[in-house]
């Protein structure tokens, strides 16, 4: 159908993983608004430290031109100095797809304190700094879910690009 590659939901792009990300469809960036804020809450429920989690929704902010969805968010540049550095030697498209430098494990492993222990004497069940690296892969993971199926919803809608363009070139194949 229509242009191979053409981004169903915006039409000028070509449509890349990264475009997903930065399309300029107004429901494809309110969808990543959404999905970025949902990564930021689930972050807190899975108990990743907020500098890290807020730095970690920086950068993704950063690399979908996004504004943070905390507003009020200063990076701890201190804290997050060496992480932030060493993400930025690996490009941009690199960070989206989750090749997350090791250098986000060890900032967790800082800071990371042994689970307590219940009333009981069992420890309570706490993610170790290497299941909070993964919980920030699988939020990169959800955000491109949501952009996906959103992009999906409008390929196969009546907002859809691409069936557009097929349209009007059937049409002008008719006229011929």
């Amino acid at each position: 159908m229509g242009q191979i590659g053409v981004c169903p939901c915006c039409g000028k792009e070509t449509e890349t993983q990264h475009h997903l990300y930065t399309c300029t469809n107004d429901t494809m960036k309110q969808t990543l608004k959404d999905s970025i804020a949902a990564a930021k809450t689930k972050s807190v429920k899975q108990g990743i430290p907020s500098d890290i989690y807020n730095e970690f929704i920086e950068q993704i902010c950063l690399a979908t031109h996004v504004e943070h969805p905390d507003n009020t968010y200063t990076a701890n540049r201190n804290r997050m100095n060496e992480t932030r550095e060493q993400q930025s030697r690996l490009e941009e498209e690199a960070f989206l797809k989750g090749f997350l430098h090791i250098e986000w494990t060890k900032a967790l492993n800082k800071v990371w304190t042994p689970p307590d222990t219940d009333s009981e004497g069992k420890k309570i069940h706490k993610k170790d700094p290497l299941e909070q690296s993964v919980c920030l892969l699988w939020a990169l993971w959800d955000i491109f879910e949501a952009q996906w199926a959103c992009r999906n919803d409008i390929l196969h809608g009546k907002e859809s690009h691409v069936v557009e363009k097929d349209t009007e070139r059937k049409t002008n194949r008719l006229l011929e």
